[in-house]
């Protein structure tokens, strides 16, 4: 009996993670209970595998939208919109919305529940008559924010801003007016686009993007003294001109770095200490990819799709047809996630999806040898079973596109 129980014990045991490992999410709907699963599973970058836990760390309460056909509902609001953390380190903490996520397993997270619903402005005769304020999230910060966002945030003086600070155990509220109409800005922006908390010096570095009145894109950090009440504005050296619109979902913090989506597939690296910017050119890292045989596109959404400790994850795209007359991807193409090491500058590892053999999700090493392979169906649980409003099958790539998988990201809102 007693071998039988400690062989059970082992069994359900969940695996231990390597040290050099990535964690990240998927998204399996559970169509029968009606919400969305959320697996924690890890990718080995030492071993070349995937580590499915195959245990649930939250469940994504928001309903499907209902579509022309009674039989299919729209689930990508529900994980594409509602379902991510709203901040997450990978490592140590991740916190959760009380109004659409309800915990299974913790993992050893330290997890914290927000109660910040997402609701848009109420609108009556075509006004505003309500604007309901923005949260804003990053590791230890949650940021509450009133007259920065919206119809109203020109006509306010001040934006109104709390800072929520969880450091030590202890929670630090502080309330700070900040001036977001003014000249330096040639009229006015909205709010931040990150968020960064110094312990040390109980500072938050806010990252805020505006155009002037040429359409130039331009980067300003708001330094905020959360002990003295004050704030001061830096304008960002280094980059200036195509900065497309981006929001929090693009951009990534490693370190006291912001990692910024530019123009012409590059990536803005911010410096938040001393506010310059250096560029590097996703192509150039791509060229290494040469065994693709075939050109490599950035993009796709996010941008980046997330980071973990000294990596930043990369979206990656090969097509092997011709482009459509709309631009879409042809019938073969590969989407890839690529493993980018911020310190040593170079590629660690890859993920590939194929259109052509949609059943795997293969892992390759920077030289394109294959490592092991897994199921799509088996590491996003049965996504083959879920449909489209045209009836097509999300393994054909849906759930690349609409982030059925998610790694950490520390900014969010």
């Amino acid at each position: 009996i007693f071998l039988f129980l400690f062989t059970l014990g082992c069994n359900n045991k969940i695996e231990t993670p390597p040290e050099n490992s990535i964690p990240f999410l998927t998204f399996s709907v559970n169509q029968k209970a009606g919400y969305v699963e959320v697996y924690l599973n890890y990718w080995d970058i030492g071993k070349g595998k995937i580590i499915m836990t195959n245990k649930v760390l939250y469940i994504v309460t928001a309903p499907p939208g209902r579509t022309g056909n009674p039989k299919i509902l729209d689930w990508e609001p529900s994980v594409h919109f509602y379902g991510p953390p709203l901040s997450w380190d990978g490592e140590s903490y991740i916190y959760l919305s009380s109004q659409y996520h309800n915990v299974k397993n913790s993992f050893n997270f330290k997890i914290k529940m927000f109660d910040d619903p997402i609701l848009d402005a109420k609108y009556a005769s075509g006004k505003v008559i309500k604007d309901y304020d923005l949260f804003n999230y990053s590791q230890n910060l949650q940021i509450q924010t009133k007259n920065v966002g919206g119809s109203n945030y020109l006509k306010e003086k001040y934006g109104d801003f709390i800072f929520r600070v969880f450091d030590d155990g202890k929670i630090i509220d502080k309330n700070i007016k900040i001036s977001l109409y003014n000249d330096v800005f040639n009229g006015g922006i909205s709010s931040a686009e990150a968020y960064l908390y110094d312990k040390d010096k109980k500072e938050v570095k806010a990252l805020y993007l505006y155009y002037d009145n040429e359409g130039v894109g331009h980067f300003l950090i708001c330094t905020v003294n959360l002990e003295k009440g004050t704030y001061q504005w830096h304008e960002v050296t280094g980059v200036s001109g195509c900065i497309p619109n981006m929001n929090q979902n693009d951009i990534s913090i490693i370190g006291n770095n912001f990692y910024v989506p530019l123009c012409g597939c590059y990536i803005g690296v911010i410096n938040s200490d001393d506010y310059t910017c250096k560029l590097f050119d996703q192509q150039e890292i791509f060229k290494s990819l040469s065994f693709y045989n075939a050109p490599i596109y950035c993009g796709g959404y996010p941008a980046i799709p997330g980071e973990y400790k000294n990596f930043l994850i990369l979206n990656g795209t090969v097509d092997y047809g011709e482009k459509t007359e709309d631009e879409t991807l042809s019938e073969n193409y590969r989407h890839l996630w690529i493993v980018f090491n911020t310190k040593t500058n170079e590629i660690a590892q890859i993920l590939e999806w194929s259109s052509l053999e949609p059943q795997f999700i293969v892992v390759r090493d920077k030289n394109g040898k294959e490592l092991s392979k897994v199921e799509t169906d088996k590491l996003i649980k049965d996504i083959s079973k879920l449909y489209n409003v045209n009836g097509e099958s999300y393994i054909k790539g849906f759930f690349i596109f609409e982030n059925f998988i998610r790694f950490p990201h520390k900014n969010g809102g």
